[in-house]
């Protein structure tokens, strides 16, 4: 028994694949806890979910690879204005981390090379949870289903003009929904943090240091419950401001 497939549809499958391949590689909605045998199976699925014909079987080597590059740039341009909707979680977490005082190994050695601290892996695994069990994987597929009909696979890119604007307009809304998600527990260590400093003019012998630092990290952990109450807004409105983005620069 013998299987044959068109060139149209082999050449398509190709490069449905390397956009799929692409928008997985730089989304942050796939953990890169996941094993590469399970990201590149997933690449794959997304990629002949896509898939459809070239519209001509007559292309030459050059076209081939201009196709190529044009379907490695659109997944990862996809795959990066979706996945900040997880860098919104990862600057709340560092916020906390930093404010706590968990991470401030990193503030006084930048050059360490020190990993994210315990509440930046919190806020990040949170989130990948809840956009994972919600139908994120869903909304991957849809924007790449959606991008074949802006850009065919052998098609070309237009006007590039508006990615920069809008690359900086959801780099200012992460940072600015990091510091909104962040604020509660930020609000009650800066209080917590007046707090010491008064204490230590009014007791100097004290060394508020030793006492105040394991004190606002236990602070911080006992509210984390009250601030994941914020998680599920947070991750909607982040994964809608995404979604929103990438359709704007397809021309939806």
């Amino acid at each position: 028994m013998q299987l044959q497939i068109s060139i149209t549809w082999g050449v398509g499958l190709a490069l449905a694949v390397a956009r799929s391949g692409a928008m997985v590689a730089s989304c942050g909605f796939v953990p890169r806890s996941i094993p590469g045998g399970g990201r590149t199976a997933l690449a794959i699925a997304l990629g002949i979910l896509v898939s459809q014909p070239i519209a001509s079987p007559d292309i030459s080597t050059a076209d081939l690879a201009v196709a190529a590059f044009t379907n490695v740039t659109v997944g990862a341009v996809l795959g990066w204005f979706l996945g900040l909707a997880l860098a919104v979680f990862q600057v709340a977490g560092t916020a906390v981390d930093l404010t706590s005082g968990v991470s401030l190994g990193s503030v006084f050695d930048p050059d360490a090379g020190t990993t994210p601290g315990a509440f930046a892996h919190f806020y990040n695994l949170g989130a990948q949870t809840l956009i994972i069990a919600a139908g994120g994987l869903l909304v991957i597929a849809n924007l790449l289903w959606l991008s074949t009909k802006a850009i065919a696979l052998d098609g070309h890119l237009g006007n590039l003009g508006p990615l920069g604007a809008a690359a900086t307009d959801r780099v200012d809304s992460v940072f600015r929904h990091g510091v909104e998600l962040a604020l509660p527990i930020i609000a009650v260590l800066f209080v917590a943090e007046l707090t010491f400093g008064l204490l230590s003019r009014l007791a100097p012998q004290i060394n508020m240091f030793l006492i105040a630092l394991p004190v606002k990290s236990l602070m911080a952990i006992s509210l984390l419950g009250t601030a994941s109450a914020l998680f599920p807004r947070f991750a909607n409105q982040s994964v809608r401001d995404g979604v929103d983005a990438t359709i704007r620069l397809l021309g939806g």
